[in-house]
């Protein structure tokens, strides 16, 4: 495969298995891109997140309902609204979120005054979000030909399965508008839990066979400066209980003879206390540490996952080639 980014074949294999699945991961040797080894057409791509992809036994199967009233998409909306409503008054602001799922970010968006739109390729889910009173289009933001838009596009978790992100980011930067302001987040292929203790368990978890590309702060760098963008800010989050995790980590050594038993504990808590997804403990030790850690690592941008804000200016011009 060629990189996306730089277009070297020149790659090397930096891991074998997607959580459940044997896949090669590899990583350009010219500009350091990490990415998926893809086999499938992109219109059989397409046709999976649009029909299939909410529904796979490899990832928890939930109804659109199910899915935007659930305790990690609430504490996702209002986090992340307050992580925008931080930077820029939303009032009366035209949003789009690309990836807008249920529609609970849509919903807690309107509710801060702002007038927001989503993409979002699964018909169910666009349903639901429609059924909420949201315009949610069908087709990637690359062939939407949005032209000076948008105040402010949002992206959460959902960069990484782009297809193709060299063109996605470009459609973003031309959608908004002079001086627009581009939100996102991303799996971090720093995050300290595999950069510093090359855990199995971890990297079998943080490779999802979903995600074709694994972006560090470098490699996002290259591409929003690439597209145009400037004055780009990164930080980074915990999306994980940090505490738990670090503790598994140092207590559970034989976690390698039972990767699977360990990922489906993981993936499909059974428990609202097994659920290492809810970063934001109710236990005040565990709490306090989630937020002294998560301090700690985003000094060196090795927490779990990439946050970031880029700027349009409007003397940016349109970016690099």
């Amino acid at each position: 495969m060629k990189c996306n980014y730089c277009g070297s074949s020149d790659n090397e294999i930096i891991y074998e298995w997607t959580r459940y699945e044997k896949n090669n991961i590899l990583q350009c040797k010219n500009c350091g891109l990490v990415f998926k080894e893809i086999h499938s057409a992109i219109t059989e791509i397409e046709f999976f997140y649009k029909k299939e992809y909410r529904k796979i036994k490899t990832v928890p199967t939930l109804t659109p309902e199910q899915h935007c009233s659930s305790k990690v998409s609430k504490n996702d909306a209002i986090d992340r609204t307050q992580f925008i409503s931080r930077n820029v008054n939303l009032k009366s602001k035209k949003i789009l979120e690309i990836g807008s799922a249920s529609g609970s970010l849509l919903e807690k968006l309107r509710d801060a005054d702002a007038e927001a739109e989503g993409i979002e390729l699964n018909d169910d889910f666009r349903r639901h979000s429609q059924k909420l009173g949201f315009n949610v289009f069908d087709r990637p933001i690359e062939e939407s030909n949005f032209k000076e838009r948008y105040d402010i596009i949002v992206s959460f978790m959902t960069i990484e399965h782009f297809i193709n992100p060299k063109s996605a980011f470009k459609s973003i930067f031309i959608a908004l508008k002079p001086n627009g302001l581009f939100f996102g987040e991303v799996p971090n292929q720093n995050d300290w839990r595999i950069s510093i203790f090359n855990n199995e368990l971890i990297k079998r978890l943080h490779y999802d066979p979903n995600h074709y590309f694994y972006f560090s702060p470098e490699t996002l760098r290259m591409y929003l400066e690439s597209s145009g963008f400037s004055d780009n800010i990164f930080e980074t989050v915990e999306r994980y209980n940090s505490f738990i995790q670090l503790r598994n980590i140092l207590c559970n050594k034989e976690s390698e003879k039972k990767i699977e038993t360990l990922l489906d504990k993981h993936i499909f808590p059974t428990t609202e206390k097994e659920d290492v997804r809810l970063h934001h403990s109710d236990d005040q030790t565990e709490h306090e540490f989630n937020r002294i850690f998560e301090r700690v690592v985003n000094y060196e941008l090795i927490g779990n996952c990439i946050r970031f804000i880029a700027l349009k200016n409007s003397n940016n011009g349109k970016g690099k080639d």
